[in-house]
């Protein structure tokens, strides 16, 4: 059985060797852009074109893989440190550090069809779940209703 270590090195050399990996999405975190079930495209990102709104594939302390959206950037003892939340959650994650991040996603495909993280809808999820706070908070109170009645 791989430990999280070897499995966070079997996704960066599949990432290296291919250039990128589809891992499948679980969880409600990102919801509604990313919906449990949805096959999510990673690439490798260099820290000097990474930018507020992309969604970061990345190891966190407890050990589980997130993919969460890039909210803030800072420099901490002239290293860069950064700041994601899930689109439904209403805090934001703990600091990861460059060696936490895996990757960055450039698209969803959801049943056969490609969200591209590029496309105008996108961007507009982006700035919006970034810039209205309440946002997250309807979008929480609507997955809370939903998981109630199911």
């Amino acid at each position: 059985m791989l430990d999280d270590k070897g499995i966070d090195q079997i996704i960066v050399r599949t990432i290296e060797k291919k250039g990128w990996i589809d891992l499948p999405a679980q969880g409600m975190s990102m919801y509604p852009f990313i919906i449990k079930g949805d096959i999510c495209r990673f690439v490798r990102i260099e820290a000097s074109v990474m930018k507020v709104g992309d969604v970061l594939l990345f190891r966190a302390k407890h050990g589980h893989l997130i993919a969460h959206r890039l909210t803030q950037t800072v420099m901490n003892n002239q290293q860069p440190h950064y700041l994601c939340k899930g689109d439904t959650n209403v805090t934001h994650d703990e600091w990861i550090a460059q060696d936490q991040i895996i990757g960055t996603l450039i698209w969803i495909n959801r049943h056969g069809r490609l969200i591209r993280m590029t496309n105008l809808a996108s961007r507009m999820w982006s700035w919006a779940i970034r810039s209205l706070p309440l946002l997250s908070r309807l979008v929480q109170c609507l997955v809370r209703s939903q998981l109630a009645k199911s």
